[in-house]
């Protein structure tokens, strides 16, 4: 664990502050349906991890779908996503208090995500952490994950070095990107992970320099 004090908390979301695994299989479906493609909850889960965009490429790839819908077929699996999210999703309800506990020790909060600004909007929302988080970014404003530069774009915008920049990932191309920034990276294992007392067993990360 790095001994330097921590002045940026940089979140990944699905996985690390919520579980949408119910919700995006349903809404990758239904959009691929709409142009024609009939997948299956197998070929899903043989992709793994990866981010939608990926899997939607390499649709393209096996002349699946049409490389030329491929950013209609992305929204349209956003839209039924934020359809499907009240009933889908599953929030860790202590990220709210793990959000107040960071503000109060002056240190700053962003959210880096492959998924689009309206579902992480909705995240927001519904953790009700908006007075909480200085930044939020998007795969829709930078090159997604696993390239680093939606990690580097975050650390730019607060001036904050790898040195004082925390990360908390899941996901193996979100964990690469994580490395690859330079900054302390936290490996969170499941949705429902982090606490106040993750944080709190961990001092060095909770007390701004």
């Amino acid at each position: 664990m790095n001994s330097l004090k921590i002045k940026l908390c940089v979140f990944d979301v699905d996985g690390v502050l919520v579980n949408s695994r119910a919700l995006h299989f349903p809404a990758t479906q239904l959009a691929l349906a709409k142009y024609g493609c009939d997948y299956t909850r197998d070929e899903d889960e043989a992709f793994g991890t990866i981010p939608t965009r990926q899997k939607l490429h390499l649709l393209a790839e096996y002349n699946r779908i049409n490389s030329d819908d491929l950013d209609d077929i992305w929204e349209l699996k956003d839209h039924y996503a934020c359809e499907l999210f009240e009933e889908k999703i599953v929030i860790n309800t202590e990220i709210k208090p793990l959000f107040s506990l960071l503000k109060n020790a002056n240190i700053k909060i962003a959210l880096a995500s492959n998924a689009r600004y309206s579902f992480l909007n909705k995240v927001i929302d519904k953790l009700d952490v908006r007075e909480y988080v200085d930044l939020v970014l998007s795969a829709q404003s930078v090159t997604p994950k696993p390239d680093p530069e939606i990690y580097l774009k975050a650390m730019r915008h607060f001036d904050a070095s790898p040195d004082h920049t925390l990360i908390f990932e899941d996901s193996e191309v979100g964990k690469q990107a994580a490395y690859a920034s330079g900054a302390s990276v936290y490996e969170v294992s499941s949705f429902d992970e982090l606490t106040r007392t993750t944080l709190k067993e961990n001092e060095t990360y909770c007390t701004s320099r």
